[in-house]
């Protein structure tokens, strides 16, 4: 169980995140380190005192300068919470219906291509439920795909509904059935380069602003940090420039997507934009993320928070004068 934060409801806070996950604990724990040692107020939203916050939200008893939300994606209890926090102009992170535009990766797969986005050959297929059988314009696209090809339902997290290696359109299109009522996007089979015996595929991560990049082997699913003498071997210059990218689109400030390095050196976006970042530290997770990026992550989270503090405390007085 969380400590209790009750009279943190009755003050100004720097930062608020919602959670409602148990993998989030530690993360949480983090976030308390890095607000102590930044001088900064934080306050942790659960279940256990969620009540009490949107009751002193509704009193306007509590004001809170930034708001990342971890939990009303998952459960329904959290919903009134960035509805309340926004009419006391708090800064919502990545606000719901920008997170629920960019969840839909058919609609993303266009937005990134009119950015200027390397993505996969993609071929948007509708839902089995509105669809069942593909007409013949769509079989032909879909045969111009190398098999094997890759199949994912456009609102998928986590690699849920995901097929790897599908080796015809006919397959394809019964797959659908498998998630019956979502839109699918069949790609083509990205095949990253090798460096130092690893798959140059990686987690990129937008912060505010800043471009965070580590390797991630999509096999196995393991993290390892990026050096400096790495940058300049997998296009980090063009990697952050495609995060910006991303984040101009999608309209996000706080996103990780997939990208890759493929064998004639070209930079792929694979995963576009994942609004609920995975932040289980190595620690205490075989696949987790390095401890220190975790921390870094948080630091840059209560960093934001205090810039947002700091700039309304200023409008503050800027309207009083």
């Amino acid at each position: 169980m969380p400590e209790a934060v009750v009279d943190a409801t009755h003050e100004n806070v720097h930062l608020a995140v919602a959670w409602d996950w148990e993998y989030d604990y530690d993360f949480i724990r983090i976030l308390q380190r890095q607000a102590q040692r930044h001088n900064a107020k934080f306050l942790d939203i659960s279940v256990y005192n969620l009540d009490e916050v949107l009751a002193a939200l509704q009193k306007k008893t509590l004001k809170i300068a930034a708001l990342l939300d971890r939990a009303s994606d998952t459960n329904e209890l959290f919903l009134p919470l960035q509805t309340l926090a926004a009419e006391q102009q708090t800064y919502i992170i990545n606000p719901f219906p920008i997170s629920q535009y960019t969840m839909d990766k058919a609609q993303m797969h266009y937005e990134l291509i009119r950015a200027g986005v390397n993505v996969p050959y993609t071929v948007i297929l509708p839902a089995y439920d509105e669809e069942r059988k593909l007409d013949s314009a769509l079989i032909k696209e879909l045969s111009k795909l190398q098999v094997p090809f890759v199949l994912k339902p456009a609102n998928g997290g986590g690699g849920e509904g995901v097929v790897k290696s599908v080796y015809s359109p006919y397959d394809a299109a019964a797959w659908r059935e498998q998630i019956s009522w979502d839109k699918y996007l069949a790609q083509e089979k990205i095949y990253p380069k090798y460096l130092y015996g690893w798959r140059c595929w990686f987690r990129a991560y937008y912060l505010f602003g800043d471009v965070e990049v580590l390797w991630w082997d999509d096999e196995r699913h393991l993290y390892r940090l990026l050096s400096t003498a790495d940058k300049a071997r997998v296009k980090f210059d063009a990697m952050t420039d495609t995060m910006h990218r991303i984040a101009k689109a999608s309209k996000m400030d706080f996103f990780s997507s997939e990208l890759a390095l493929t064998t004639d050196d070209k930079l792929i976006a694979i995963d576009y934009v994942n609004d609920q970042i995975d932040l289980r530290i190595k620690s205490r997770h075989y696949d987790g993320l390095p401890d220190s990026f975790v921390e870094k992550v948080a630091e840059k989270l209560i960093t934001f928070a205090k810039q947002q503090a700091a700039q309304k405390s200023t409008l503050g007085s800027t309207c009083n004068n």
